[in-house]
C-alpha cells in the first residue's frame, strides 16, 4: 500500500502510517468534528453524498473511492510523486544498469 501525506491532517495513510487506511481518516474526521463541519470538509450536503463517494457499482464501500475523496478534500499528496529525491534515485539506479 502506498503512503500518502495528508497535508491538512499532517498525516499519513498506510501500514506504517498514523491511518491504516482511508475508511479510519473518514471516521477521524467525522469524529474530531461537528457532523455539519465534517460534511463541509468532504465538499458534501448530506450523509447520502458521503455514501455516494465512497461505494462502488455494486453498492459496496470502496477503499480507492474513500482514497480519492480524502486526497481531493484533504489536499493529499502521493509522497511517491512528491519526493524530489525518487527522480534521483532512479536517475542513479538507471546509470548503474547502464541505461
Amino acid at each position: 500500500m502506498d503512503t500518502y501525506l495528508l497535508r491538512d491532517l499532517h498525516a499519513t495513510v498506510g501500514m506504517f502510517g498514523d491511518f491504516t487506511n482511508f475508511k479510519d481518516v473518514i471516521d477521524h474526521i467525522f469524529e474530531t468534528n461537528e457532523f455539519k463541519r465534517a460534511l463541509d470538509i468532504f465538499g458534501c450536503d448530506d450523509i447520502q453524498d458521503i455514501s455516494e463517494l465512497v461505494t462502488d457499482d455494486t453498492g459496496a464501500f470502496s477503499e480507492e473511492k474513500a482514497q480519492e475523496l480524502c486526497m481531493s478534500a484533504l489536499d493529499g499528496v502521493s509522497e511517491d510523486d512528491y519526493d524530489p529525491k525518487v527522480g534521483w534515485y532512479d536517475h542513479q539506479a538507471d546509470e548503474l544498469a547502464g541505461r
